[in-house]
């Protein structure tokens, strides 16, 4: 049955793959209880952690699991543009997860005709630990970046994998963290905001890419390190040496939609939004997410010929739009930035008053 279903994934050009049958990852209570403490989860991860731990609470007939990894990023280059945002090179082409999520049911349903069975398709979208599964399976190691490393593709592989109640006969690989990383340190000299850990993990309230996806307020000092992200972060990934040899491959794609233009973003409707942006992996994170980081970016690359649109943006019925709006504005420039605020104060809320003086304080 095992070469059966090495057989079918082959014949799906599936070559990165793996199988465990580990159903509980409680050993890892304590280290997620840490990172509680020490502030460093974030809103995008489940609490409960019983569901996260224990695959029988999201599925109760799991016997094995099918781990796979799907290679991206060849040939990428990052975009350096000097009055464009940029999309972390996740979002290239249609949302990765539909994409898995279209390979995994075509394997299940093969599967399926020859041994039947029940099956649940996870990608990123179950409680469970997917990064620790795939790791389990044997797709590769934890850098201290906290990205699976896998020895051929690097960490640009998207994971997804199958729980089933069939009972596949498998070894569960125990890889070493940091196992190849040894001295290196590139990664963590080269995060703008110091997110990953000396000892390996992340605070991800630190994270560029964590930071262009929250809702939550963006304090004041990790802003300029964001510069002109839009979506995600790249930075960790392009420098490690792991990712060398698939970077250095030629392009198999032509990247350039991956520069979103910062003028449009101010002004882009929801549909238009859905219509350009809608199949990529960061759209669901919606329209003004994206013209927030838009706001900030503008500050960032001190693009002055925007100050007048950015301070139209002080009208804008979202709380969280007028505040970037006047933070971007004090980058532009600072002293007409702060004749405006301290002109408009009077009239705002006190939870926009509070944020304005905050800012012509710093």
């Amino acid at each position: 049955m095992k070469q059966k279903i090495i057989d079918i994934l082959n014949e799906n050009k599936i070559d990165v793959f793996g199988f465990t049958n580990i159903m509980d990852y409680n050993y890892l209570q304590q280290m997620f209880l840490n990172r509680v403490n020490l502030g460093y989860d974030n809103e995008f991860e489940e609490y409960n952690l019983e569901k996260r731990f224990k695959v029988n609470n999201i599925f109760p007939k799991c016997k094995s699991i099918i781990a796979i990894g799907m290679p991206y990023a060849e040939g990428y280059k990052k975009q350096n543009c000097r009055d464009k945002g940029i999309l972390s090179v996740i979002s290239f082409g249609e949302d990765y997860h539909k994409i898995l999520n279209k390979k995994l049911k075509i394997v299940a349903e093969q599967i399926n005709e020859n041994f039947k069975h029940e099956y649940l398709i996870c990608v990123d979208t179950s409680p469970l630990i997917d990064k620790e599964i795939c790791k389990i399976a044997g797709l590769g190691y934890y850098g201290k970046n906290s990205l699976l490393i896998n020895e051929y593709y690097g960490s640009f592989i998207n994971l997804g994998y199958i729980l089933t109640d069939l009972q596949i006969e498998t070894e569960n690989i125990i890889i070493e963290n940091n196992q190849s990383c040894q001295d290196c340190n590139i990664c963590i000299n080269s995060c703008p905001n110091n997110a990953i850990l000396i000892e390996g993990g992340l605070n991800t309230k630190k994270c560029i890419s964590y930071l262009t996806q929250t809702k939550s307020y963006i304090p004041l000092n990790y802003r300029n390190n964001m510069k002109n992200q839009i979506y995600g972060c790249d930075i960790c990934q392009v420098v490690c040496p792991k990712n060398k040899e698939i970077l250095s491959k030629e392009p198999k794609h032509n990247y350039d939609n991956l520069i979103v233009d910062l003028n449009e973003m101010i002004f882009i409707s929801k549909d238009e939004f859905a219509n350009k942006f809608g199949l990529t992996a960061g759209s669901w994170r919606g329209k003004n997410i994206w013209k927030r980081n838009a706001i900030i970016s503008i500050g960032n690359l001190k693009l002055n010929n925007m100050f007048d649109k950015i301070k139209n943006e002080l009208n804008n019925p979202s709380e969280m739009i007028k505040i970037y709006a006047a933070w971007s504005l004090l980058q532009l420039d600072e002293k007409k930035a702060s004749d405006i605020l301290n002109n408009s104060i009077k009239y705002e809320k006190d939870i926009i008053a509070e944020e304005y003086k905050k800012l012509l304080e710093v």
